[in-house]
């Protein structure tokens, strides 16, 4: 990397009257471009975007462009936009439907899948899981699990297990994942409500923290 020019200013002695001589002031231009040189080459800006910040890379040895979602950590809230359906055999099945997807993280939706950056991610669910319309409480032997799967099926993320009874509450996603590329994945969810009582559930928002 070049060395930032703060130590070499040029001398303005030779260059601040009409009477001075170009020859004179020849090493003092010379220095001038050179510094000039040193500062465009220690950046490597291209086309930025509203917002972009610089961050030093190593492996160019320059101040690059970075978007502020690239940067530090940053959160979106996913909502499930529609609730649920038991499965008495207890079989896992995707989530069908849409999520609505907030705050200042990359993660963006399409249908019923979520495209999530490269990162360390902490996945959290906010709240309770509650019945369908209709219902009060889970029912006794209900069993939940929620898994987040990537795009080649391999599981990123495993909830904590609830067997359900009038009194319990669901804790949901509480663990950490890693991507190392962008990546389409998709809910699963197993749904076994044996007594036949509930038909469908409102899983909470989950929160998806990328630390890295």
């Amino acid at each position: 990397m070049p060395t930032w020019p703060s130590g070499t200013k040029a001398s303005t002695t030779n260059v601040d009257a009409g009477t001075d001589q170009i020859s004179s002031a020849r090493a003092d231009i010379k220095q001038n471009i050179d510094n000039v040189n040193t500062i465009i080459d220690t950046f490597n800006i291209s086309s930025p975007s509203d917002g972009d910040l610089l961050q030093y890379s190593t492996s160019s040895g320059k101040w690059e462009q970075v978007a502020t979602s690239s940067v530090g950590a940053q959160a979106n809230i996913v909502v499930f936009d529609s609730t649920v359906n038991e499965d008495s055999a207890g079989v896992g099945s995707d989530y069908d439907s849409t999520f609505t997807v907030t705050g200042g993280g990359s993660i963006t939706t399409s249908t019923n899948t979520l495209t999530i950056p490269a990162g360390i991610f902490v996945l959290q669910s906010l709240g309770l899981i509650f019945p369908g319309t209709g219902a009060t409480a889970p029912y006794d032997t209900d069993s939940i699990v929620i898994k987040l799967i990537d795009n080649t099926g391999a599981v990123l993320a495993t909830s904590q297990k609830m067997n359900a009874d009038r009194t319990s509450i669901f804790f949901g996603f509480d663990t950490h994942f890693t991507l190392a590329s962008q990546t389409t994945c998709r809910i699963q969810i197993e749904l076994d409500d044996s007594l036949g009582l509930l038909t469908n559930y409102q899983l909470p928002p989950m929160l998806f923290l990328k630390i890295s």
